[in-house]
């Protein structure tokens, strides 16, 4: 048996009460944790956006509708995957949707297998990005650690230059430029130049300012 804390998450976001009904029927004997919101506030309030899961959600909701949901689940780096459901889908409206990550669009009433293999589809991409995430959060923790010294000569290693013009640019000597390699390489837990490329490539530098790293650490 499943353990509830492995059991993926898929929540049912929509104005249909029937709807809502329907979808848990489906989906509830294939052991996912299911829990179910009339609106878009209630979500946001009892739904854990920290988890891998899915978001079967109503393109039409009030108040807060669909899209601007799924912008705030895409604003908080949540992993949670959307599929979008509607009564009145129109082309424009799916083409933007999924040019904004959701994971589909599918038209009411919608068929039970087509469904499954879409929240089956979601839950697969939402437990890959999840883990990006994780990954991703723990470089910039380790980046957050470097002094803005060390994130200066990183700068420049990454970008190729070499210990001598690294020298000269920051007014520091080749020694002291490699004594801070030495530094940054033991703080991110990194044996190769290679290595540390790849880890610095998930965090997205260095196409950031050190106040970045650090905010985005913490």
């Amino acid at each position: 048996m499943i353990g509830d804390t492995e059991r993926p998450y898929v929540y049912l976001v929509d104005g249909n009460e029937s709807a809502r009904v329907a979808y848990r029927r489906l989906l509830q004997p294939l052991g996912y944790h299911i829990d179910d919101f009339a609106n878009a506030e209630d979500f946001l309030r009892g739904a854990n956006l920290d988890a891998a899961g899915c978001v079967v959600l109503d393109f039409h909701l009030p108040e807060i509708g669909g899209p601007e949901l799924h912008a705030k689940l895409r604003g908080s780096a949540s992993p949670l995957a959307v599929v979008f459901v509607s009564e009145h889908g129109d082309v424009p409206s799916a083409v933007a949707a999924m040019q904004r990550g959701a994971c589909d669009f599918l038209l009411k009433p919608v068929r039970e297998q087509q469904l499954l293999d879409v929240v089956n589809r979601a839950l697969r991409k939402s437990a890959a990005d999840a883990v990006q995430g994780r990954a991703r959060r723990a470089v910039l923790s380790q980046l957050a650690r470097l002094t803005p010294r060390e994130q200066e000569v990183l700068q420049q290693l990454v970008e190729g230059v070499h210990y001598d013009r690294v020298s000269s640019a920051l007014g520091i000597t080749k020694r002291t430029v490699e004594a801070h390699r030495r530094r940054i390489m033991e703080k991110m837990g990194a044996r190769t130049l290679p290595q540390l490329l790849q880890q610095l490539a998930r965090a997205g530098w260095p196409a950031r300012t050190a106040v970045a790293i650090h905010d985005q650490a913490h």
